[in-house]
């Protein structure tokens, strides 16, 4: 079993604990009024859009990776929805049967050798370890739609990246309650999901694990995660 070295557990769990606080008593609700009140082809666009913004982040790494199948791939997906799929509100590439994957530039360094570091709990942002974390950063930083349409600093930056963080909350809702009702240590529970999740990513980046084959496993991160196949 995967495992990351912790030598910060307790402050991870004193984080870990607050975070999980603030998100119960405040963003918790927020989303499951979302998810109740908005009708489903809504949230299916917004997910749709918040996906294809990140195709050219998952091409990039897939280039890193020297997967160019999987960047033909993304950059097929990528042309398909912002054209036909108006924009990416209609996910036109998974229907007909070419469904989306994520690449990231932690999974990138981890394909090439790098090793996790320690593990680190951040509020808000989610599990993480310092080579991930080094990897977030830097998709961040490099991410060609900031370039081209932009940052943070911009009012269309804002909003790209605080609709990201907010479906990678909405994506996670069901796992998230799920951790804090099922389990009976849901911090160990959580790192021991993020430290396999992020290995299968690696052996996958590597071609050890065939995408077919990398399980579901949560990494309760702010990244996104590709639409599933219809």
């Amino acid at each position: 079993m995967a495992q990351i070295p912790d030598p910060w557990e307790g402050m991870n769990r004193a984080l870990f604990k607050f975070s999980m606080a603030v998100d119960r008593t405040v963003l918790a609700p927020v989303i499951h009024v979302y998810r109740t009140a908005t009708p489903e082809p809504l949230q299916a666009g917004v997910k749709n859009v918040v996906y294809n913004l990140d195709e050219p982040k998952t091409f990039a790494n897939d280039v890193l990776q020297l997967r160019f199948e999987k960047a033909g791939e993304t950059t097929v997906r990528f042309v398909a929805n912002s054209t036909v799929g108006i924009g990416g509100l209609i996910d036109v590439a998974g229907k007909t049967g070419l469904p989306g994957h994520d690449s990231d530039f932690g999974q990138t360094l981890g394909r090439w050798g790098v090793g996790t570091g320690p593990y680190i709990f951040v509020p808000f942002a989610g599990a993480t370890d310092l080579r991930d974390g080094v990897g977030r950063l830097a998709d961040a930083f490099g991410d060609p739609v900031a370039w081209t349409l932009g940052d943070l600093r911009t009012t269309f930056g804002q909003v790209h990246d605080g609709l990201k963080v907010f479906q990678a909350r909405v994506d996670l809702d069901d796992q998230i309650q799920g951790l804090n009702r099922d389990f009976t240590d849901p911090y160990a529970t959580l790192r021991s999901g993020f430290a396999q999740n992020r290995a299968f990513k690696v052996q996958q980046a590597e071609g050890v694990t065939p995408a077919a084959q990398v399980k579901d496993l949560p990494d309760f991160g702010v990244e996104t995660a590709p639409p599933a196949k219809p």
